[in-house]
């Protein structure tokens, strides 16, 4: 599916609430890093769904991505971050989660090993990119 305007408008909400696209690195022609700064408390009723809508728009803006939400603060991770892999809904996207120097996934130090299954179970499979160790790893 491509970047359309309703992409656009998902950024620009998620933008108003405090979500804020911080880059977008082409790593190498296999590998771009779409990056979402994520608030501890977004300006918003729905932070569950604007995060998940900004998800799937950064996955659409080009092929190859990988979505990394890096959430501000210390552990542990605001609830409509979980809940956003929700309302995802089956959408499937490589996702990696980072917050207080840990990851969902290796190397280096892990998040909660179930909310780990959670961001993992949205992908399609093969590999992401890690934002930490700045390599391939496995989805």
């Amino acid at each position: 599916m491509a970047y359309e305007s309703r992409d656009v408008r998902a950024h620009n909400e998620a933008q108003k609430a405090g979500i804020r696209t911080t880059g977008m690195d082409i790593v190498d022609p296999s590998h771009v890093l779409s990056t979402l700064l994520c608030p501890r408390t977004p300006d918003t009723d729905e932070p569950a769904k604007l995060l998940a809508q900004a998800i799937e728009a950064s996955d659409r803006f080009t092929a190859n991505t990988t979505v990394c939400l890096e959430v501000e603060g210390p552990l542990p991770i605001p609830s409509y971050v979980k809940d956003a892999l929700e309302n995802l809904n089956g959408y499937p996207v490589k996702l990696i989660v980072v917050c207080d120097g840990a990851t969902t996934h290796a190397p280096g130090p892990l998040l909660d090993p179930d909310f780990c299954q959670k961001v993992k179970d949205t992908s399609p499979g093969g590999t992401l990119w890690h934002p930490i160790a700045k390599q391939p790893v496995w989805g």
